[in-house]
């Protein structure tokens, strides 16, 4: 491990210019002053500390007082990222040499100048539906809406549950970012407000006024269904043993029966139908109760026709006035997110991503958290063996693929824009229904760039496949900066630590090296794990979101096991590196007060500049703690933390040794 060590610190010379102290003596044995080590790059984490606050009695506000009290504050890394994407992806889209963004940019273009044969593909779609009378033309146009890629009612996303099999769930469909919003937030208004606006449309289609209003109420009346389903979509990385036909409100044989049939409408293979799980219960139920209630049938219509207005609607200037390309562009390419992410991560330039340096900091830290174990003195042998097998089974997916899938490119064939957009939807369906059956450890990449928004800036554990995914924005400029102190990097690498820890947190311990929902530790280790959880929710309910009101321990209790293990694995990384460098004494001392501080900037956020932010942020449905308490109470769990920063007991953040609680 030793030698290992030192062979990273030689090839980090690039990124890191340090001199090493020195032996004690000369070639003549002769004594010689050890030579101080420096670290001579900048750390601009300094400039926003408040003196007047002592570090004891509110952390986050020592290091972040000057940028939490200024007038024009400089943004905070989400900002500068959120910016920094959009900049990004205007230049994909608009200067990229691909030959399909060239397409899409004249079809665009095109359309913008005459959408004629966009707006009479359209025609012709509406009037399709505008035929519906009975439940067979009803399941007829479902399932040619979904040859077209619309997905009304459901769509297939691939899932993995366990035994890294990929399954389908047939999930209800928000279809668009914007609809994504509104569902995960149950905002009926803004429901309302939205299908209003995509009805609307219909009128410069001919519709009278009174036909838009009957198909904006019946498209309510699904999608309010839709919006009560939708939260069994999101958050799905662990589901436990979820049982189809108890979803349903109709007979399981009834139940049974309406799955098949939609399968198959939905062009799923008769051999993958049991991978398949109906998700939606009320939605199900509605559709498959269309066949006793002729009445609903016209509700299933008029919803459909709103679903294909609502998702062509922006590719055709005619119904939006949209004159800014690269907004049509970008919803272009919502149906393809693999596509969309290997031309973000192409233009970007694959330098500018810091993978391998981040895959070495994994693999640093999954030795860590193994030696850690070994050492703990409340974990039996038995669960230890279980807890290192699934550390050392933990797959790693940094910023992107070593090789680019070119089956995942989606056909953009067609001679108007909105048939370009169908082949784009069509893709991405048979793209997923490809997958159901298919094996996560082959098909990892693709699976989890189709599925999940990878222009996001975040990273996530999957429990089901044990897999810790870095996002490429979480390891590039302004975050992640190798010319900066590698104090700043290894604060970074505490959100590494931190999805690590959620293999093994609350959740994540109830699910073993494979993905399978299994409690491998002893009933003993349980139960001082389960004291332990206890200790931290208690410890959080003591800090206050705002003034007069308590944190909820409870709520974040998770989260903060994982800000617990991201901490204290990163900062026992870092020490290694240092002592690597050769710092000792002072200088040692002052790189770990730099990564505090590093910490510190990590969570700022323009929330936290005001009291109406903080409580808007405390009545979010989020199970992440306030910033601000995530940063405190991370620090007074810290041993070098109180000795740095002469934390006393007098201090509002003391804790007593024997009450900051060790699990890691």
């Amino acid at each position: 491990m030793r030698k290992h060590f030192y062979l990273m610190a030689a090839a980090a010379i690039t990124l890191m210019t340090m001199t090493v102290l020195t032996a004690c003596t000369d070639d003549n044995d002769n004594p010689v002053q050890p030579v101080v080590v420096t670290d001579d790059k900048p750390f601009p984490y300094d400039s926003e500390i408040d003196e007047s606050v002592r570090p004891g009695d509110d952390f986050f506000r020592y290091a972040l007082g000057k940028w939490l009290d200024s007038s024009d504050p400089a943004p905070s890394f989400s900002e500068q990222i959120k910016e920094n994407n959009r900049a990004l992806l205007v230049k994909a889209l608009t200067t990229s040499n691909d030959p399909l963004i060239q397409k899409l940019r004249s079809l665009v273009d095109e359309a913008m100048a005459d959408d004629s044969r966009s707006v009479a593909l359209l025609k012709e779609r509406l009037q399709m539906l505008e035929q519906v009378e009975t439940a067979d033309q009803m399941y007829a146009a479902f399932g040619r809406l979904h040859e077209l890629g619309y997905s009304p009612l459901f769509r297939l996303m691939p899932h993995v549950l366990e035994g890294k099999t990929i399954i389908g769930l047939m999930l209800t469909s928000a279809k668009t970012t914007e609809m994504d919003t509104i569902m995960g937030k149950g905002d009926a208004q803004r429901l309302a407000e939205t299908v209003t606006s995509y009805c609307q449309t219909l009128n410069l289609l001919d519709y009278t006024d009174e036909r838009t209003s009957l198909i904006r109420k019946n498209a309510m009346t699904v999608l309010v269904k839709e919006m009560a389903a939708f939260p069994l979509t999101i958050g799905m990385e662990f589901l436990k043993e979820p049982d189809p036909l108890t979803l349903a409100t109709t007979r399981a044989s009834d139940a049974d029966a309406a799955k098949k049939k939609l399968g198959r409408l939905m062009g799923i293979d008769e051999a993958k139908m049991d991978m398949v799980i109906p998700m939606s219960p009320e939605v199900f139920a509605l559709f498959a109760s269309a066949e006793q209630q002729p009445e609903l049938v016209s509700v299933i219509r008029d919803y459909m026709i709103y679903c294909v207005i609502s998702q062509d609607a922006f590719c055709i200037p005619k119904l939006t006035a949209k004159t800014d390309r690269f907004e049509i562009l970008d919803n272009l390419l919502h149906y393809n997110k693999y596509y969309k992410y290997r031309i973000l991560t192409e233009t970007l330039g694959h330098d500018n991503i810091y993978k391998q340096q981040c895959q070495d900091i994994l693999e640093n830290m999954r030795k860590t958290f193994i030696r850690r174990v070994d050492n703990l003195d409340w974990m039996s042998d038995a669960t230890k063996a279980e807890a290192k097998r699934k550390a050392g089974a933990m797959s790693f997916y940094v910023g992107y693929p070593d090789e680019w899938n070119d089956d995942m490119t989606p056909q953009a064939d067609g001679d108007c824009l909105l048939a370009a957009v169908t082949r784009m939807r069509q893709h991405q369906v048979e793209t997923n229904k490809q997958m159901i059956g298919g094996n996560y450890d082959e098909l990892g990449w693709d699976f989890l760039a189709s599925t999940r928004l990878f222009s996001t800036d975040n990273a996530f554990h999957l429990k089901p496949v044990n897999s810790l995914v870095i996002l490429p924005t979480w390891v590039m400029k302004p975050r992640f900066d190798s010319q900066l102190s590698e104090a700043t990097l290894y604060a970074v690498a505490v959100t590494f630590g931190h999805e690590f820890c959620h293999g093994f947190d609350a959740n994540g311990s109830l699910v073993d090296a494979d993905g399978n929902a299994h409690d491998s530790w002893t009933p003993a280790d349980r139960q001082a794990f389960e004291a332990k959880q206890q200790m931290m929710i208690e410890l959080f309910n003591q800090l206050e979101d705002y003034p007069g009101q308590p944190a909820d321990g409870a709520k974040t209790l998770d989260e903060n096991l994982a800000d617990y293990g991201g901490v204290t694995l990163a900062l026992d990384c870092y020490k290694q590196r240092l002592r690597e460098q050769g710092f000792t004494s002072e200088q040692f001392d002052e790189q770990i007060k730099k990564f505090f501080l590093a910490f510190a900037q990590m969570w700022k956020d323009d929330y936290e500049r005001s009291l109406e932010g903080l409580k808007q942020m405390h009545d979010r449905k989020d199970n992440h703690a306030l910033n601000h308490v995530r940063v405190n109470g991370m620090m007074r769990l810290q041993d070098d933390w109180y000795r740095l920063y002469d934390v006393q007991p007098t201090d509002k953040l003391y804790l007593a040794p024997e009450q900051r609680v060790k699990i890691w």
